[in-house]
């Protein structure tokens, strides 16, 4: 019986060392993170029996753990991040995880949200807000293009920074784009005045190449369709015609070339080419390969009339899209912005 009591301790042992979940305190830490906290000379089943008889110490010890990229840790590590949550309670845990470094509450947040598809704002709010950096938020206008996944925005104030946004709305920004788009091309701005604040992070969201950090939203003001007065970022020139009415926008900062005309389900759009030189003409030429649609733009210094007012522009526009050929005039951005503020 001896020899019996004896294995069976030497196999509760093994399980423990190399083999499955351990509970602490009704709380499971998985093997595989236990196993990486070993490894690190980290005693975080120790630390959390601790901080469950009440040890801050030991609590700031486990919310700091740092996973890294071990993915079967991270997961185990977001569990117990959950069930501390749940045992602690909304109010208590907050206070625990407020004095923590950006850093620390960044990973914290991020793996209560690996590990839960509930809102961590909407199920834990005081967390939230204790997890959130602290911003106030303030008015910005610039283009918005939604995206089920990832809408981003970009500021009228430093036209060459990129955001990804996090709507909290409760999808007005979405909304509006809709309204205003009807047959968006693929990443078709939209004008909007909003307010927010931005972040380094949110949540357990990746930030993706070419963003600077998240735009949080937290009411719109205004949305618009783009149209030449009321962009802020700067463009080539913007081109209008009369009989029959259609638009054009040239813009390098954007990247894109677009044409509008009054009977189009929606915007025809090209990837921007610098322009060729012929005499004093400048020509601008887009194709789009998955639409077949073409266009050639000339632009010439000739005095032009709208055909609408007795405004007169200093750039004469000559457009084919497809075969079809319509005329009117240029407008250069700084043109434009002077008529928006006069």
């Amino acid at each position: 019986m001896r020899i019996l009591s004896l294995l069976l301790a030497m196999l509760l042992l093994a399980a423990c060392s190399t083999g499955g979940p351990v509970e602490v305190g009704g709380i499971t830490v998985e093997a595989g993170l236990r196993q990486l906290a070993d490894q690190r000379g980290f005693d975080y089943t120790g630390h959390l029996d601790k901080a469950l008889k009440g040890d801050d110490a030991s609590l700031s010890e486990v919310l700091k753990f740092s996973t890294g990229p071990d993915s079967n840790a991270i997961e185990g590590h977001g569990l117990v991040m959950q069930s501390l949550l749940a045992k602690l309670g909304d109010e208590l845990f907050s206070q625990k995880v407020s004095p923590l470094s950006s850093e620390e509450k960044q990973r914290v947040w991020a793996s209560l949200e690996r590990t839960s598809s509930a809102s961590l704002k909407n199920e834990s709010p005081m967390t939230f807000m204790a997890l959130m950096p602290s911003q106030a938020p303030a008015e910005m206008s610039g283009l918005y293009i939604f995206d089920d996944k990832n809408s981003s925005f970009r500021n009228c104030a430093e036209p060459a920074a990129r955001y990804l946004v996090v709507d909290e709305t409760a999808g007005q920004l979405g909304q509006h784009y809709r309204r205003l788009l009807k047959f968006p091309y693929p990443n078709q701005p939209i004008v909007v005045r909003l307010k927010g604040f931005v972040v380094p992070y949110y949540g357990g969201l990746e930030l993706p190449e070419g963003k600077e950090g998240f735009l949080v939203v937290s009411e719109v003001l205004e949305a618009e369709a783009k149209n030449f007065r009321n962009t802020c970022i700067p463009y080539d020139f913007w081109a209008l015609g009369t009989e029959p009415f259609w638009g054009a926008q040239v813009s390098e900062a954007e990247g894109v070339i677009e044409y509008r005309g009054m009977d189009d389900e929606g915007t025809k759009f090209f990837a921007y080419q610098p322009p060729v030189a012929e005499k004093k003409t400048l020509i601008y030429t887009g194709i789009n390969q998955e639409s077949g649609d073409n266009i050639r733009i000339a632009v010439d210094s000739l005095p032009c009339g709208d055909g609408m007012s007795e405004r007169r522009y200093k750039l004469s526009v000559k457009l084919t899209i497809n075969g079809k050929e319509v005329n009117g005039c240029g407008i250069p951005y700084s043109v434009a912005k002077e008529m928006a503020e006069n």
